[in-house]
Order: C-alpha cells, then structure tokens, then sequence
C-alpha cells in the first residue's frame, strides 16, 4: 500500500479531514509526473500540515490554498484545474500540468484506496460517484480505457469527465543486508524514495537501534541468525543489496540468492578487489558465469570517491533510481504517453 494512503487512513481514522491533491497530467516540462500526491489538513492544534510533493514552488502554494478552501464540508468535494509552468507562477519549467483535488471527510470514503490492482474512476460531475474496477471490468462496463502509462490522468467520455488512478504499489520491493554504517546511511536515503524495505541483520540490538534512530518506522526489519536463509525465501523479482558486517556472510547471501535465481538486482558492497574474489570463490562453487556476472559490484554510481558512509548511501540510492526508471521505461507500452490532457 502506497504511503500516502496508510497516512491518509491514520488521519482519518483520527477525524481529520484531509484534501489530497494529485498531479493529474502534464504536457512538456513539470517538475512532477502524474501520480504525485500532497496530502494537505489541519490538525488538531488548528495548525497546517502536508504532506509528499506535486512540485513545490507557486505552483504547491497555490494548490494549497485552493486546498484550504476545499476542506470547507460545503466546498466541492472534487475539482480539477489547469496550470502553465511560466512567469505567471514563477516557475520556468514551461510545461502545463492539471492538478486534481479531493476531500476526505470519513474513513468510509478512503477504505477502497488500499485495494490495489484497480482502477479507481472518479467523476467531475459532483456526484461524487466512483468505480473500483479492473481493466477488463471496465471495458465490459463501457467505461474508457486508460490510455496513459503512469499512477493518473483524466479522460472525458461524452459529456462526463473522469479522474482515473492505478491503485497499486508500485515501489520495488528492496531487500537489504546489514545494519551498519553505511546501511543506516542508505536507509535514511532510500526512506522517501519508491523503495518498500526489508531491513536484515545478524545482531538484533544493533537492528533495533538503527531503527529507533528513524524519523519513520514504515520499514520492515527482521533480526536473522542466519541472513542467507531470509535471501532464500525472498520473493521474486525482488531487489537485494549485500552489506553486512563479514564478507563470510556476504558470500553465503549471494549464494543463496544465486541457488534461488528469482532475484531482479542483486548488488554487493566492495571494492574491485572482493568482487573479483567473489567472482572467482562463486565460480568454483560451481554457480554458472552468467549468474555471477548478474552482480553488481562496487556499487553506486561512478565518480564518487568519497568513503563517507552518508556519500556512498547517495552513491548506491542514485544507481538504484536509475535501474528503477532504466526498467519503467522498459515496461511502458510502445506508443503510450505519460499522461494526455484534455
């Protein structure tokens, strides 16, 4: 489930109302793509609070004001706008993007949220009439198709105006290895990133110290006698990044992750050096060429020198978001667009 909608559900659960905006399409430059979502209330002190991004600058500012008014229970409870990215809000991006609004007075209306794999269709029409369908549902339905790639956009069909969202988690599941120095560093990174973590270490009271340090808890840990075992069992297509305290240790993780093969990345700490005896110790265990060669080793992005734990966690957060988006673009459909305005 997508962060937003775990805080959504907390705050609602607790009687706040909340405005979520969401950037809903955008044509040329924007600073975000659609799917982006702040959520934005007040609490109970009567002070302002959000939170996520659609961009920052005027153009959140501006949003958010729009927000204020629409936390008004008499307000509409949808709305949808179009914005240019120029001088008109201070923003040289020079794209245009829609922004679209919704208010959430009770915990009724978000509980379908975290059903994932659906298509949500909202309607502009102040009905405030929704589906929660899959693709094929939706066509027997006569509802139109999406045709963007991505989270959201807007269609129309005849005279009615749709919001069409994916409700589905899309961050890469991350398993990483070692609680460390660098690892601390890296989780910090990686916290606000589209990553869901699974935290894995050897020594449960240095894991539950490095997680007691976190601004948020929203990160899977588990204390593991023996790491290669919870590798073993990870789920397919998974992410897995290789940093404990014993290279011993390290060795055994991307063995059992080799014996496994269902991993998507697999990248290991180290300098030239251990990734060349890794490569040769790996290769005599009998594990074929094409499987070791999968390992990614020294990771993070090249031209960053620095040993510091919190430059090679940037190093390593960098090369991850460009995997990660190298395989979005992969998967979009030849011919889609990002989103298409109305």
């Amino acid at each position: 489930m997508s962060d937003w909608i775990t805080l959504l559900l907390d705050k609602l659960t607790a009687g706040i109302p909340v405005v979520r905006m969401v950037v809903a399409t955008v044509r040329g430059s924007a600073p975000r793509e659609p799917g982006a979502t702040l959520l934005y209330w007040v609490d109970a002190q009567g002070r302002t609070r959000s939170q996520g991004s659609i961009g920052g600058g005027h153009l959140e500012m501006r949003a958010m004001e729009i927000a204020s008014h629409l936390l008004n229970p008499t307000a509409e409870r949808r709305h949808v706008e179009r914005f240019s990215l120029g001088a008109s809000l201070g923003q040289c991006c020079g794209g245009a993007v829609e922004l679209y609004w919704e208010r959430f007075d009770h915990l009724s209306q978000a509980e379908n949220l975290a059903r994932v794999d659906l298509l949500r269709y909202c309607v502009m029409d102040g009905s405030g009439r929704e589906w929660f369908l899959n693709e094929q549902q939706a066509r027997e339905t006569g509802l139109p198709a999406p045709n963007f790639a991505g989270q959201a956009g807007l269609l129309r069909q005849g005279e009615l105006r749709y919001f069409i969202e994916r409700l589905a988690d899309d961050a890469t599941p991350l398993w990483l290895y070692g609680a460390g120095h660098v690892g601390r560093a890296l989780v910090q990174v990686l916290a606000d990133l589209p990553f869901r973590i699974h935290w894995v270490d050897s020594r449960p009271d240095m894991l539950d110290e490095a997680v007691q340090a976190l601004p948020r808890r929203s990160i899977a840990t588990l204390a593991a006698d023996d790491p290669a075992e919870v590798a073993a069992t990870a789920p397919a297509n998974a992410w897995h990044l290789v940093m404990t305290h014993s290279h011993e240790q390290d060795l055994r993780i991307c063995e059992a992750l080799l014996g496994a093969d269902r991993f998507d990345f697999l990248g290991l700490i180290g300098s030239r050096t251990k990734e060349a005896r890794f490569r040769h110790r790996l290769l005599q265990k009998g594990y074929p060429a094409a499987a070791v060669a999968r390992i990614t080793c020294p990771i993070g992005l090249g031209g960053i020198r620095s040993k510091l734990p919190a430059a090679i966690a940037v190093a390593v957060a960098g090369e991850l978001l460009e995997q990660r988006e190298q395989r979005e673009q992969r998967a979009l459909p030849k011919g889609s667009t990002r989103a298409l305005g109305l």
